[in-house]
Formats: structure tokens, C-alpha cells, sequence
């Protein structure tokens, strides 16, 4: 019940360890139910196992230990390759070889952002005004706008109002 996955030993070799343990177990009349052996199997993994143990726990896989090991293999497959794949994508960018011999290094340059103002998310119509702060654009009065404007609805009326000032 003790036995632990070393960080980076290799789960295949763990997981027939485990098997032949359980194994002796059931050769010493131990009755073990299967649920059992597989939750000693997977309590026994490392950390960088967990992700795989959760989710093999919330779908209620079923599986042979055998199976078991099989997948653990499979997902420490997929897990080395997303580490050499993270050792990748952080490489320098400096160019190395024959272009750089004899030639002097600089501190690298520093590039310039263009000042960027967060977007603002733009008010959502207009702000509404205090009656005594809104003028007409007809009659330049304060406290209504031109809709309301009794002047320039009495001209509408009438057939000389126009609509947009027209200056000529």
C-alpha cells in the first residue's frame, strides 16, 4: 500500500509491479474485490498523474489492471510530448552558427508599442440632461428641445418650417 511512482521512473514497470503484488495477494487467499486493486493502483501514481486519475474516476471507466496500465502508458506518452513541446516553444530566438561568428553582440533591441488606450465601451445613447440644461436648437431657449419647440411647431404648422436650417 505504500509503494509510490517515482517522478519519471516509467509507469509500465510500476504498473506490472503493482500487478504482481496484487497478484501474490490473491495467491495468499486474500479476497480483493476489483474495484480495490485498481484504486491501489492509482493511488500509488505520481502527481503529474492526477489529471488522468480524475478523469478516470468521473467516467467510471472499467477496465482490467492491464487495460489500466496500458492507458497510464498512453497518457505518459501524451505527457512527455507536451513537455518537449513546451521546452520548444521557449527557445531564445537568437540566431546561432557561422552568421554570428566575429560579429559583436548588443543588448537586443527594445521594440516600441504604439501608446494603446483601452477600449471604452461607448455609452449606450445619450446622457440624459436636467430639463434646464437641454437647449433648443430652434429657438436657442433652454428647458426643451426643438420637438417640443412651441415656435418651431407653430411654423410647421403653418408650411414655412423647415426642417434643417438652410443659410445661403
Amino acid at each position: 500500500m505504500t509503494t509510490r511512482l517515482r517522478e519519471g521512473a516509467s509507469v509500465h514497470e510500476h504498473g506490472v509491479r503493482i500487478i504482481g503484488l496484487v497478484e501474490k495477494l490473491v495467491g495468499l487467499n486474500m479476497v480483493m474485490p476489483h474495484e480495490l486493486s485498481t484504486d491501489i493502483l492509482l493511488l500509488s501514481l505520481s502527481s503529474s498523474f492526477d489529471g488522468f486519475v480524475v478523469n478516470f474516476n468521473m467516467n467510471k471507466i472499467e477496465a482490467t489492471l492491464e487495460e489500466l496500465v496500458n492507458m497510464l502508458v498512453n497518457y505518459e506518452a501524451t505527457i512527455k510530448k507536451e513537455k518537449t513541446v513546451l521546452l520548444l516553444g521557449s527557445s531564445s530566438g537568437t540566431k546561432k552558427g557561422a552568421q554570428n561568428k566575429g560579429k559583436k553582440r548588443s543588448a537586443p533591441a527594445v521594440k516600441n508599442k504604439p501608446n494603446k488606450k483601452p477600449y471604452k465601451k461607448p455609452a449606450q445613447g445619450p446622457k440624459r440632461q436636467n430639463k434646464s440644461e437641454q437647449v433648443c436648437f430652434h429657438c436657442n431657449k433652454p428647458g426643451h428641445w426643438r420637438r417640443n419647440c412651441t415656435e418651431y411647431l407653430a411654423q410647421k404648422r403653418s408650411g414655412h418650417g423647415d426642417d434643417k436650417k438652410q443659410e445661403t
